[in-house]
């Protein structure tokens, strides 16, 4: 074969790699809207019949806080986090009254979310505060995960799992959307 002819085909084997690679590191703010969208549909306000199976649990929303740039990156590593937590959340059967494929659709923006941020771990400027962050997130998530366990994975503690996903999601949409694109 042909030393030229050799050398192309490495130069567009090489360039079709480089290319077809993803070049930034994205939060997708339309992405996050679906997701808040989608587990809002899945049904109304919290439904009366699961009040008396209400838990308050403490929101830590300043894991979602920057007071200058130098705080975003941990910021934008604890809404990676925290989409990895949701994950991990709706992978038990969440039980959704008929609402499968909402659920589904749900599940696979989340992961295509975290697709297309997982780079965000990758950045090491400034990202001094993210471990207390992060100790605050699993914290969080935690007693989410034992209130399902809990409950039974029942109905009403899906209830609160949405309740609370939701709000975390209007949070991170509310305070976040500067470094959402």
């Amino acid at each position: 074969m042909d030393h030229h002819l050799m050398a192309w085909l490495c130069a567009i084997v090489c360039f079709a790699q480089v290319w077809s690679l993803p070049t930034n590191c994205i939060l997708h703010k339309n992405l996050m809207k679906t997701s808040y969208t989608l587990l809002e549909t899945m049904g109304g306000l919290f439904p009366l019949q699961c009040l008396k199976d209400h838990v308050s649990i403490s929101f830590p929303q300043y894991v979602f806080q920057s007071n200058n740039t130098q705080q975003a990156t941990g910021v934008e590593k604890a809404i990676y986090q925290t989409l990895q937590n949701i994950d991990t959340l709706f992978e038990n059967d969440a039980q959704t009254s008929g609402m499968a494929q909402k659920l589904d659709d749900f599940q696979n923006i989340i992961y295509r979310q975290i697709e297309d941020s997982k780079c965000v771990m990758n950045k090491f400027e400034a990202t001094q505060d993210f471990p207390s962050r992060d100790v605050a997130l699993k914290a969080y998530f935690e007693i989410i995960s034992t209130v399902v366990k809990e409950k039974g994975f029942s109905y009403c503690a899906w209830e609160i799992v949405r309740k609370e996903i939701l709000r975390t999601l209007k949070f991170i949409l509310t305070q976040n959307s500067d470094i959402m694109l």
